[in-house]
C-alpha cells in the first residue's frame, strides 16, 4: 500500500479568515519600492516579513507567501507523521483525508478557523512506497542498480550531501522521484529524538527500500488551468502517477545475493583467470568484509591486494558488496511496484 508523505497546501488571505491570522499578517506588511534615475516613482509593491511570519511545528511548517498583489497562507507537512505521532513510515493515499489532517493541525496551532479543504490550493504531493527486501545489504544493493537506471529524460543521480540517495529530476517543478534506504533515516531520525520509535521497527527498516514519487508545483498549476480539482485524484489516480514515473526506472531491477561458488565463477569468467587465483581473489574480498579495506592492504603484499582488488572490481563487486561479512545463498528479488508493504503487522509476518 502505498501513502502520501507530504502535502502543500497554500489559500489567499483575507479578512474573512480570521483576525487573528489577519492582524498578524498587516503588521508584518510594507512596501517596496522602485525609483529611477529622475527620483520618479517606477512601481511599488506589499512585501511581507518572510522570516517573521515563517513558523515550525512538531511535524507542520506553515508560512505566509506574497506575490506583490495577494498575500497566501501555506501549510505544509506529512499526513502520516500527523497521523502517527510523528512517524512516517506507513499511512493513508486518501490526499482529502490528509488535506483534512494538515487544516485540524494548523487551525491548532495558529489558533484560528481555516477554510476546508476545497478552499484550498495544492502545489506539492509525495506519494511513497515501502519494499520489503531480504536484507540491510540488499537495500543498499539496489540502491546502487538504481544509480545506473534512467528512463527517457530521467538520468539518476545521487545526493550532493553524499550518502546512497539515488535522485531523478530533483530540480523539476512537475515531477520528481528519490530512492532511499528507510532504515538509516529512521535511526537518525530517532538518535535526534525527532520520532520514538521501537528496537524492532528499527530492526524491520533495516529491510526497506523507499521509493517517493513528488508531483512538484507546476502539475497542479496545469491541472488547474485545465480545469482539475486537486481533490479529485483517487488513490486510484495517485497510484498510476506513481507507477507512470517508477515504472520504466524500477521495473526488471532484480537484486541478487551472493553465494561462494557464484562468485568465484563470475570473478574467474570476468579476468579469465585460474579457479585458484578466483579463490584468492574471493578470500581476500572475504577478508576485507570482516576486517576492513585498510587492516587487510596493511598486511598483504601491494601488488597481490591490488591484483586481487582488479579481478573484484571487474566481477562488478562494488564497494557496498565489501561492506559486511554476511554471504548467503544466491537469491533474485524483483522490486514489484505494485507490492510495497502497507504496514507495521504486514512487514512482521514477512520478515
Amino acid at each position: 500500500m502505498l501513502l502520501i508523505d507530504w502535502l502543500t497546501l497554500r489559500v489567499k488571505l483575507s479578512p474573512s479568515m480570521g483576525q487573528a491570522i489577519w492582524d498578524r499578517v498587516m503588521s508584518c506588511r510594507g512596501r517596496l519600492q522602485c525609483f529611477d534615475s529622475d527620483g520618479a516613482l517606477a512601481w511599488e509593491k506589499n512585501t511581507l516579513d518572510i522570516d517573521k511570519l515563517r513558523s515550525d511545528t512538531v511535524g507542520l511548517v506553515w508560512q505566509i507567501q506574497s506575490d506583490g498583489k495577494d498575500e497566501y497562507l501555506v501549510i505544509a507537512g506529512s499526513p502520516a507523521s500527523l497521523e502517527n505521532d510523528g512517524l512516517n513510515v506507513f499511512g493513508s493515499l486518501d490526499i482529502v483525508k490528509g488535506a483534512q489532517t494538515l487544516i485540524k493541525v494548523a487551525q491548532k496551532s495558529l489558533q484560528a478557523f481555516l477554510p476546508g479543504y476545497t478552499a484550498w490550493q495544492c502545489r506539492r504531493i509525495d506519494i511513497t512506497g515501502n519494499y520489503l527486501l531480504p536484507d540491510f545489504d540488499s537495500v543498499k544493493q539496489a540502491l546502487q542498480m538504481l544509480m545506473v537506471t534512467d528512463g527517457g529524460r530521467r538520468k539518476a543521480s545521487s545526493a550532493k550531501n553524499g550518502g546512497d540517495t539515488v535522485s531523478w529530476n530533483p530540480k523539476s517543478h512537475m515531477a520528481k522521484g528519490k530512492a532511499y534506504h528507510k532504515g538509516p533515516q529512521l535511526r537518525m531520525l530517532s538518535r535526534k529524538g525527532k520520532v520514538a520509535v521501537s528496537e524492532e521497527q528499527l530492526t524491520m527498516s533495516d529491510r526497506l527500500l523507499r521509493l517517493e514519487h513528488t508531483r512538484a508545483a507546476e502539475f497542479f498549476r496545469r491541472m488547474e488551468k485545465a480545469g482539475g480539482k486537486w481533490w479529485d485524484l483517487t488513490e486510484e489516480k495517485l497510484e498510476k502517477l506513481y507507477a507512470d514515473f517508477f515504472g520504466p526506472l524500477v521495473d526488471g531491477v532484480e537484486v541478487r545475493d551472493m553465494n561462494r561458488d557464484d562468485v568465484i565463477k563470475m570473478i574467474r569468467d570476468a579476468s579469465d583467470i585460474t579457479k585458484g587465483r578466483a579463490e584468492a581473489a574471493f578470500t581476500t574480498m572475504l577478508n576485507i568484509r570482516q576486517f576492513g579495506f585498510e587492516q587487510v592492504k596493511g598486511y598483504m603484499p601491494a601488488r597481490t591486494f591490488y591484483l586481487h582488488m582488479k579481478y573484484l572490481r571487474a566481477a562488478g563487486i562494488t564497494d557496498g558488496d565489501l561492506h559486511t561479512a554476511k554471504v548467503i545463498p544466491l537469491r533474485p528479488v524483483r522490486i514489484v511496484l505494485a507490492q510495497p508493504v502497507g504496514s507495521w503487522d504486514e512487514l512482521r509476518r514477512a520478515a
